[in-house]
């Protein structure tokens, strides 16, 4: 039987009017325009599993000094499906993964193939800038399904050069290809310092371009696997390799101890509530993986430090925005996990965002609540782009922001290593909630269990207080569940416009009057119809 959707009709008050923006936390300013009115270009260095909560930036001194010191960094961004090409596809596209649809790293739910069976690069943010008068270059990781028989390059690149399976995930023994051309293999090179090399001889080519003449703005990607873990042939995941001259660093290094830590008392659900102590042997394995991909992480600080000295040498910085982020977070022993991503936990979702250029603060730590969904939308405003409409999010600029978005997935439980745990559920909707007054997170799983968390209170999800918590309050959570679950552009960015179309509600807070209760209280609410590894909408719906 299909789940009833929720009706739209049924759901809206009275009025077509919309007013101000929700009551989250000020927006930060639209950057000036860039310097003597020409076209910026944007540089783009995108790492793969970078955490934000175990302080892996705190190893990067270049990042500090380049990015942090330089820049803005929003401590409030997230990935909406944390695994690598779901993440990076929206990244691209600026839409959540119940639009792309590409939900899994291999096919028939995921990958490259999944991606160009979609056509997805008809209209993506490569294309719109194409369009516009930008040079688009690409070096490095794009996503996996790129392997030797499928090196063709995606529309809107100028110059596309990825890594190559099985050389994604080996560190001293990458593969490459150009344009779609052969391959070309540099066994016992460190990948890092490779793409690093790539990119520099990039930067030198587009600086002659742009001496004969021209606007000629560029857009630069440059995508390092660290810290990934290391993918052997057999598909065992090993921690990820350092470069020579960094496997001896942080020998002390340990995986912060925060309360999440491998925790006594485990008050989670599902198949992560199950989940036994990690072992002391378990323990010492989790923290030579966490000085593992510090150490991996150092050429990638290399690699900042040379780029940005190069685009200053070439008088290229001044007009030019840089961007450090990753598609998704990682955990290593936080609620019992031994190695990966893929859960709605803070640490998997929570990942680095930090921005520098034209007009952009520096030294700044903005916490508005930003998506890669974000992303094309904020690119193009920075370069005077119109954007399309088919966007779920907006720029991270835009006054006019959401205080919410959904966190999805569809797949059986994954680790990295060091369990044999197999086929566990691990389907779930969740909605994370930020403003000045709130930080909430709140989950409904395939297997009808649900969590909810009041970060402010319980920052590291210790105590899921879902019995426990104001019906009232989960009754306006669940309506902006069954509204964002598969909600498309406009709905997708002022949620309580779709439920409240008079526009006197814009915010949680305007929606927890009194008044609404009844109004509330007869919406139905969310739900699965079974747990499935891939995102199928007639098995999403309401009850």
């Amino acid at each position: 039987m299909k789940l009833a959707s929720i009706s739209l009709v049924g759901l809206l008050l009275a009025g077509q009017s919309f007013g101000a923006p929700s009551k989250c936390e000020p927006q930060p300013q639209p950057p000036q325009p860039p310097v003597a009115h020409k076209r910026p270009n944007f540089v783009v260095i995108l790492t793969d599993d970078q955490d934000q909560l175990m302080n892996s930036l705190d190893y990067q001194p270049y990042v500090k000094r380049h990015f942090l010191d330089e820049g803005t960094s929003f401590t409030k961004y997230y990935t909406t499906s944390a695994m690598c090409c779901p993440s990076r596809v929206s990244l691209w596209l600026g839409q959540f993964a119940h639009n792309h649809n590409v939900t899994d790293e291999s096919r028939p739910h995921g990958s490259y193939y999944k991606f160009q069976a979609g056509h997805l690069d008809d209209s993506w943010l490569p294309v719109w800038l194409q369009e516009a008068g930008y040079s688009n270059h690409y070096i490095g990781k794009f996503i996996n399904g790129v392997n030797k028989n499928n090196t063709v390059a995606p529309k809107g690149w100028d110059h596309f050069e990825p890594l190559v399976s099985p050389g994604i995930y080996n560190f001293t023994n990458p593969i490459f290809s150009l344009n779609g051309g052969p391959l070309e293999a540099f066994p016992g090179v460190y990948q890092t310092d490779l793409i690093l090399k790539k990119s520099l001889a990039r930067i030198d080519a587009l600086v002659e371009k742009k001496q004969e003449g021209g606007d000629n703005p560029f857009l630069l990607v440059i995508s390092p696997t660290a810290p990934h873990d290391e993918i052997q042939e057999d598909g065992t995941f090993t921690p990820p390799v350092p470069a020579d001259r960094h496997k001896h660093l942080f020998p002390d290094a340990k995986v912060p101890r925060t309360p999440n830590f491998n925790p006594a008392v485990q008050d989670k659900v599902g198949w992560i509530r199950d989940l036994p102590l990690l072992s002391a042997l378990q323990v010492e394995e989790i923290d030579h993986h966490y000085r593992q991909r510090l150490r991996s992480l150092q050429a990638t600080d290399e690699l900042v430090d040379s780029v940005v000295k190069k685009l200053a040498a070439n008088n290229l910085l001044d007009n030019t925005y840089l961007v450090y982020t990753t598609d998704n977070g990682y955990h290593l022993g936080q609620h019992r996990l031994f190695a990966g991503k893929q859960t709605p936990i803070e640490n998997d979702i929570n990942i680095p965002f930090i921005i520098r250029g034209p007009g952009i603060g520096k030294k700044q730590i903005k916490t508005n609540p930003a998506t890669h969904s974000h992303f094309p939308a904020t690119v193009l405003d920075l370069a005077g782009i119109k954007r399309p409409t088919n966007l779920d999010a907006t720029s991270l600029f835009d006054p006019e922001h959401t205080e919410s978005f959904n966190v999805e997935f569809w797949s059986n439980q994954f680790t990295e290593g060091g369990s044999k745990l197999k086929n566990k559920k691990n389907s779930y909707k969740a909605l994370r909630l930020i403003s000045q007054k709130h930080d909430l997170y709140y989950s409904v799983w395939c297997t009808h269990e649900h969590e909810f968390y009041d970060m402010k209170v319980d920052p590291y999800q210790l105590t899921n207080k879902y019995s426990a918590a104001d019906r009232k309050l989960l009754d306006r959570l669940d309506a902006l569940v069954v509204v964002l679950h598969d909600c498309k552009g406009e709905v997708c960015k002022l949620p309580w416009r779709t439920i409240h179309k008079d526009g006197h509600v814009r915010s949680l807070d305007d929606a927890l009057d009194a008044k609404h209760d009844a109004f509330y209280s007869e919406l139905p609410k969310f739900r699965f119809k079974s747990c499935k590894v891939y995102y199928d909408k007639d098995n999403e719906g309401t009850k």
